[in-house]
């Protein structure tokens, strides 16, 4: 039986290095995948946040002394977008708290518990917002409409609500790519602690 010891221990280092090798496999796909959720979050930030700045900027020009149909209107968008960009923002200090270095069943629990956070803001509070924001986009129609000739009432209908779906479509568009990645990443922190 000792003619069997130098094979087993050759055996042993084979596996040992194998499992290191598919560690750091595993470890830089985590890297990776959370420099892509980072950047990603980024561009919806920016996003978000220019569209804010477009609304505000015509709200303090413009909104302001409008009718009170106008200024519930504006405000209803723009409360919206505000309330995004702040889950947005708590999400990205979330984001940030996901450490690749924690021991394998940290991670895992840390991502469940971002996985759940993005749930919660994306079935609980991003149906609310989309609902705000349509109606702030209704009500501002509604209340251009007096003021406006009819070619310029349509195109605005049309732009408005064009943007409205492409305000869905983008954010939609995010957390499915956002929800790939954090599934891919916890199932390979999964297999490297199996």
């Amino acid at each position: 039986m000792e003619s069997f010891d130098p094979i087993q221990s050759i055996y042993n280092s084979q596996r040992t290095s194998t499992s290191e090798l598919s560690a750091d496999r595993v470890l830089n796909s985590a890297k990776n995948s959370l420099r892509k959720l980072k950047r990603d979050q980024y561009w919806t930030i920016g996003i978000l946040i220019l569209t804010l700045s477009i609304l505000a900027l015509y709200f303090f020009k413009y909104g302001q002394f409008g009718t009170p149909l106008l200024i519930l209107s504006l405000t209803l968008m723009i409360s919206s977008l505000v309330i995004r960009v702040i889950l947005e923002l708590t999400s990205r200090i979330g984001l940030n708290r996901l450490e690749i270095y924690l021991s394998t069943t940290e991670f895992i629990k840390s991502i469940q518990s971002y996985l759940f956070q993005r749930k919660r803001i994306h079935w609980i509070f991003t149906p609310m917002i989309y609902l705000i924001y349509g109606l702030g986009i209704v009500l501002f129609l509604i209340a251009l409409k007096p003021y406006i000739s009819l070619a310029f009432f349509i195109y605005c209908v049309i732009t408005g609500v064009g943007f409205w779906i492409g305000f869905i479509w983008v954010i939609r568009k995010s957390y499915r790519k956002e929800w790939e990645l954090l599934k891919a990443m916890e199932k390979m922190s999964e297999n490297l602690n199996s």
